[in-house]
């Protein structure tokens, strides 16, 4: 018997030191990426864990949201060719940049 359609999910939790990760899960369809979330989670105090950057593709693009503590989200779009891009480009800037995402934040906190 064949399957028309084999889709399977990946996801996990990759942290970065002890106040600071990434939450990643993406489907898989034949290989290729049909849908992806990649969060930065930050604990700032209480132990907390608060997204502060994700990019995913609900509303049927890629795109990023900057979160603030104060006012909505600064949605971004991807101009990726595809998700499978999407989601290399996302795991890359936040592996590489999340230091910085966390300092803004928390200069936002401070204000």
């Amino acid at each position: 018997m064949l399957y028309n359609c084999y889709m399977r999910t990946v996801e996990f939790r990759r942290l970065l030191d002890d106040k600071n990760s990434l939450r990643v899960r993406f489907d898989l369809e034949h290989g290729e990426i049909v849908m992806f979330v990649v969060q930065l989670e930050c604990s700032f105090q209480y132990n907390e864990w608060i997204p502060v950057v994700r990019y995913d593709t609900a509303h049927g693009f890629a795109h990023c949201d900057r979160m603030h503590p104060t006012r909505s989200a600064e949605k971004t779009e991807m101009r990726v060719r595809d998700f499978n891009e999407g989601l290399t480009v996302a795991m890359f800037d936040l592996t590489n940049n999340w230091s910085d995402y966390r300092r803004r934040y928390e200069e936002w906190l401070k204000k």
